[in-house]
């Protein structure tokens, strides 16, 4: 996302699905950052995030991390459909220093 370069940030996105799910997503929505595969949920399950109501589908998480390798935000929500705006980011990226 432009406007999230422009702060002088990187979006990345990590998530469950299969890698050819992932790429087609890409290519239909225009997507142009990082989607990691995690498969299995290992990455989310070291960090606590796996759903034990639905142990396929883990938290979403929005990690902001600076370029020293500290958490700036965080965020964890409970319900798969829910994310933080693109104006929460932008205003969290606009708190700190690049």
């Amino acid at each position: 996302m432009k406007a999230i370069r422009e702060r002088g940030a990187e979006l990345w996105v990590v998530s469950p699905d299969e890698v050819e799910k992932l790429r087609k997503f890409q290519q239909e929505e225009g997507i142009d950052f990082p989607i990691l595969v995690d498969t299995g949920n290992e990455v989310s399950a070291s960090y606590g995030l796996i759903n034990e109501a639905n142990p396929v589908v883990p938290h979403p998480t929005t990690v902001i991390i600076d370029q020293q390798g500290v958490i700036r935000y965080l965020r964890v929500d409970t319900d798969y459909k829910v994310r933080p705006s693109v104006g929460e980011l932008l205003e969290a990226l606009d708190q700190f220093d690049h």
